[in-house]
This record gives C-alpha cells, structure tokens and sequence, in this order.
C-alpha cells in the first residue's frame, strides 16, 4: 500500500481542529460513510518533509513492527478522540486548519494530521482502483483475517485495554529483560493512562482471576491475537514466550484449537505487514521478498501460506 500523506487522506478528512498540543481530526469512508476520529500530536519543527523522509528509511523489519504498533495503537484507543460516528461535526477543515496559527505552522499541523490518520490506520484499507482510503467494513474480503478480527471485536473497555497492556508487557519481558530499543518501541503504543512502560514493567504477572474478569466473547480472542502478533516481531518466539501465551489463553478461556487458529491469523498479519517492504511504493523488491519468506519460516508459517499472503497483498493493492 502506499505511504500515508497528506495528499492521499484529503478526500477522508472531514475535520481538523487543534487542541493545544494537537490535532483533534475525523476521516471518512467516502464509500461506506463510516467517521472515525484521531488525535495527532503536533512536534514543533517536524513538518511533512520530515513525516516523508522517515517513511523512506523504512525497512522491511521496521514495517512489521511498524505494522504491529498500528494495530495496538488501535486496540488501546491510542490517538483516538471518539468512537464510530455517524458524521463529525464541528468546524470547517480550512477554519479549524488556520486556528491558533501563531502556535504552529500550517505544515507542523498537517504532519499531526497523518499522524492521527496512522494511529487509526488500521481500519482503512488502500482502495488502489479508485486510489483512495476505504474503511475495513467497506473492504469486504481483501481484508486479513487478523484485521477483520480487529474490527469486528475491538477492545473497548478501559480495564480490558489496561489488562492488554499489560499482556503485551509480559510478552515483552518474557526473555527476562527489556533492551532500550525494545522499551522506545512499546513506549510508541501505550497510552498515556496505562503508565507508561516503567510503570507497566512493575507490575505482577497477570493472574488468572484478571484475565477471568476481561469482556466476554471475541474481544478476548483480540487481545490473545495482539499479543501473539507481538511475539513475531521479534523474528523468532522463544520458549518463555510461549508458556506466557499458553497461560493468557487458559486464563481467557480460549481452547487449543481456536487459539492455534489466532495465532495463525498473527503469523500471516506480520508477514502481510512485512509485503509494505516487499513493494515499496508498488514496487518489486526481489532481496527484500526473500527477506519476508526467510522470517515467515522463522515464525513458523509455510511457504504456500506465505505466497497466499503474498497474493492477497497484491490484490489488495492492485499490484500485478
């Protein structure tokens, strides 16, 4: 898919206004008329040169993790003004744009524009026919079975997004240390009200009793789904990981064949993350695709599984 700019989110965006240090924004499907609405924090010197020159550097490691961050940025709420409405009222885009213009530059306000717009990415997919960004309910069947699963079964409740978190921490720290690389990568996800990494890293191991108490059905498969979709970034799972993902899944009772199904779904969602470094601005990195099978092997997903992924991603974007 292409990289976010604020060119390619236009037509979506149906608010902008600032508020304070921010961008409260709202961005529409113009197919199914879905609003959602994103906040982006605005960095005094980093304008949209600086938001493209950071895409550019990306590798194809970086877009799964990257893509993984996307994705939990989403389950926790991380950016987010507001759930699904029908419409976003308020002030005009190019009103809301000029307000409190003596803070910040039109340009620094632009790049927390696709901010906000990334932290929600995960539910727009690239409609390339039409070269436009649709919503995942929109989509229909181009969608991985990982983002579908997101959409469906959000988590939504404060202490179900606390838990995750926390979920997501222990999986971190399952090897028995946090590198500081891995500390800034978590530190880009979690929200604010969870503490903070430091915070978090305090904490006991979840016990059964607080995993018992999450939102009952399919939100808990979401959050057991995340979690795996964690572990794979680390190109590898060790031993220790997966004995704390075996306990989350007991914990929520969720049984052996469903949660060997989730964990699939996160396999393929990082590899399918990993085809943005695959196709580059739509095109063909033939070192980087042996890159994409070498770590789907590591994860432990076959290579016609892989391909599969593979193809779905090019349909999906309208590569050849």
């Amino acid at each position: 898919m292409p990289e976010v700019t604020y060119e390619n989110i236009q037509a979506n965006l149906v608010s902008a206004e600032q508020d304070g240090g921010s961008m409260r924004c709202g961005f529409k499907c113009l197919v199914s008329g879905e609003t959602f609405e994103s906040t982006g924090g605005i960095q005094k010197g980093q304008g949209l040169g600086d938001v493209a020159r950071h895409s550019v550097k990306r590798s194809l490691f970086s877009s799964v993790r990257w893509g993984i961050a996307r994705a939990v940025r989403s389950a926790l709420g991380y950016g987010l003004a507001g759930r699904v409405a029908g419409d976003v009222a308020g002030t005009a885009v190019g009103s809301a744009m000029n307000k409190h213009a003596t803070s910040f530059s039109e340009d620094e306000k632009k790049a927390a524009v696709v901010q906000a717009f990334e932290n929600i990415q995960s539910r727009f997919v690239w409609d390339a026919k039409n070269n436009r960004w649709m919503s995942a309910q929109a989509a229909g069947d181009v969608l991985t079975d990982f983002a579908t699963q997101l959409n469906q079964a959000p988590v939504t409740q404060t202490y179900d997004k606390g838990v995750l978190a926390r979920m997501l921490m222990e999986v971190s720290l399952a090897d028995g240390q946090l590198a500081t690389e891995e500390k800034s990568f978590l530190a880009s996800f979690m929200p604010p009200e969870t503490g903070g990494v430091d915070v978090l890293r305090d904490r006991p191991p979840l016990s059964g009793a607080e995993l018992a108490e999450t939102g009952k059905g399919p939100v808990r498969e979401t959050m057991l789904m995340i979690a795996w979709g964690l572990a794979f970034t680390d190109k590898g799972l060790a031993e220790a990981e997966k004995s704390v993902l075996a306990r989350f899944a007991a914990g929520l009772g969720i049984d052996e064949t469903r949660a060997a199904e989730l964990q699939n779904w996160a396999r393929k969602f990082v590899i399918d993350q990993a085809m943005d470094g695959v196709y580059p601005n739509g095109k063909f990195d033939k070192s980087a695709q042996a890159e994409a099978y070498s770590l789907a092997e590591q994860i432990g997903l076959d290579r016609a599984e892989a391909e599969r992924v593979e193809i779905r991603y090019r349909k999906r974007n309208g590569l050849i």
